[in-house]
């Protein structure tokens, strides 16, 4: 999304310009954000450029890195969006001319190096709740040989941020939770235990439930019996907004049981277990550590390998989304942020004969990714943990593991900055961008540059 603005209206600007990033084959986001010791950060380098070659006056690049969090609310005629924006990262002189107001130059090359902070929210889209979370790094060019006839052009590229904190295989999410409450009457008690406390799309979730008779109060009821239990997990969206709902639920699963066991000290077992909901299948390209071969896909004819283009493609047929989202964040997943989070529950709703009803509520941490591309994925973490130690060395780390704040983390990442590469209005330089020597300074008339195929060799 290109937006251009100037302080004078009557100026015409003769020299358009074309911010883009580094062409790279894999995402700029480096790491594994949620994981300190990868060093997650943002690598990538902003071309300025203007669209015909000619020269132009550079005053200022600003970058900004910001998450923008949307909710889609229906309403009687359609559904009105209210969204909100805030910045993570702000360097509002990433380039500046030395000792001048502006240079005369045919572009420029500008690194960036932006960490990512520990509690980012990652993007993704919620259907049933009409939420979604993406990020923008938004690039500003100030151009002009003065304040008063200055133009500016502001450019954004989406940035998919994923999150790897919540992965069901950590050992803190695969310690049972059990969690006792106690009836108002004081004559039941309520033992709750689940096994794993974070799940994914797909899989399976237990939790099992044991009912007793309160053997610590004098005064229990004789005949007290269970009539009815019900499981039930839910999904919150939390709005932190005056101009939205508080809080809007949906119910994701619900499961009841007819009882009618009269209770003793010894206690009452019932187990649930519910395979968690799963919108799509697009985890499975995790699955498969070699890549996808299709029988016949190569023939071979007087020893020329031939490939049949027309087989060259991804065993999987994905929808298009919107940009800024990762194809594995396209249902609802546990979410901390400032205009809105998503939340999840287990309830057991509890009805007894003879003693007052009561319900059992736990959270649960419901991560993107389920427990089999989390294996995959595991590998790759450690790897990239690796890999950052190799680069940026074990004190580094353990410096940008302890920063109690993030601008002491963009203090340390600042030293590992690399300088800009500034094309000046010269005949090397025109060179260094890949133009033909003869043809610098030629832009015809109405602006174009000349035919360049005279001068390819």
């Amino acid at each position: 999304m290109r937006f251009q603005g100037s302080s004078n209206t009557s100026q015409k600007q003769e020299y358009p310009l074309t911010i883009f990033l580094e062409p790279t084959a894999s995402t700029i986001v480096f790491g594994c954000p949620g994981i300190p010791r990868s060093i997650p950060r943002i690598e990538t380098i902003i071309h300025v450029r203007t669209a015909n070659g000619s020269p132009f006056l550079i005053r200022s690049v600003s970058v900004v890195l910001i998450t923008r969090q949307k909710v889609t609310v229906p309403a009687k005629l359609g559904s009105t969006e209210a969204f909100k924006e805030f910045k993570i990262f702000e360097d509002p002189l990433a380039f500046k001319p030395v000792n001048v107001f502006s240079q005369n130059v045919l572009g420029i090359d500008l690194p960036v190096m932006i960490p990512v902070p520990k509690d980012v929210i990652p993007s993704g889209y919620s259907p049933t709740l009409g939420a979604s979370t993406t990020h923008y790094l938004a690039v500003k060019v100030v151009t002009g040989e003065s304040s008063g006839g200055e133009s500016s052009f502001i450019d954004t590229f989406p940035v998919v941020i994923k999150t790897y904190d919540t992965l069901p295989l950590y050992r803190q999410f695969n310690e049972p939770v059990i969690e006792q409450q106690k009836s108002p009457d004081n004559q039941v008690v309520g033992e709750v235990t689940i096994p794993t406390t974070s799940v994914g799309p797909g899989d399976q979730f237990e939790l099992h439930c044991k009912l007793m008779i309160n053997s610590s109060n004098n005064k229990v009821k004789k005949h007290l019996a269970v009539k009815q239990v019900t499981f039930q997990v839910k999904e919150y969206l939390e709005c932190f907004d005056g101009g939205l709902p508080p809080k809007k639920e949906n119910k994701l699963h619900t499961k009841t049981l007819q009882l009618t066991k009269e209770l003793n000290t010894q206690g009452e077992t019932q187990s649930f277990d519910v395979k968690f909901p799963k919108i799509n299948d697009n985890l499975e390209v995790f699955y498969n550590d070699e890549p996808y071969i299709i029988e016949n896909e190569v023939s071979f004819d007087n020893d020329t390998t031939i490939i049949e283009s027309a087989n060259i493609a991804t065993h999987k047929t994905i929808d298009r989304i919107p940009e800024g989202l990762p194809i594995t964040h396209l249902q609802s997943f546990t979410t901390s942020g400032k205009f809105y989070s998503i939340k999840f529950e287990t309830i057991l709703k509890i009805k007894l004969h003879k003693a007052k009803d009561f319900d059992i509520h736990l959270p649960l941490t419901v991560c993107p990714f389920e427990r089999r591309s989390s294996e995959y994925l595991l590998k790759w973490i450690m790897h990239e943990c690796e890999v950052a130690k190799a680069r940026f060395g074990g004190e580094f780390i353990d410096q940008f593991f302890l920063a109690t704040s993030y601008g002491a983390i963009c203090n340390l990442m600042n030293r590992y900055k690399l300088p800009p590469t500034i094309y000046k209005n010269c005949k090397e330089d025109w060179v260094k961008l890949g133009l033909a020597r003869d043809q610098i300074g030629g832009i015809n008339h109405n602006g174009s540059m000349k035919n360049l195929v005279p001068y390819i060799d």
